[in-house]
């Protein structure tokens, strides 16, 4: 790898996500399937947190996507940012 931040893609990618607001959809969410918010809430970022895990079993057309396109491009930061990613899935002794 290069010089490069290997985690700048995912701090650019939190950046963008800061300009959408995802509490209406999840506020809709609990309130038409009976739950606490918290709970939706909870149980989207678990969701989050295992998607890595997931794509090593499914291996999720967008990881394999972005993968691909970090590959032609050759941004080898960014392909080692997704391999630690579906890395992280597999540390993980909570998921075991």
């Amino acid at each position: 790898m290069s010089g490069q931040d290997s985690n700048q893609n995912f701090r650019d990618s939190v950046a963008l996500s800061m300009l959408a607001d995802p509490r209406p959809t999840l506020e809709n969410l609990a309130r038409n399937t009976g739950l606490p918010y918290e709970e939706v809430v909870h149980h989207a970022l678990v969701r989050y947190a295992a998607s890595g895990a997931e794509a090593l079993l499914a291996w999720d057309p967008h990881a394999l996507r972005e993968l691909i396109a970090a590959r032609k491009a050759e941004d080898w930061v960014k392909v080692g940012s997704i391999i630690d990613w579906l890395e992280a899935g597999l540390e993980s002794t909570d998921w075991h």
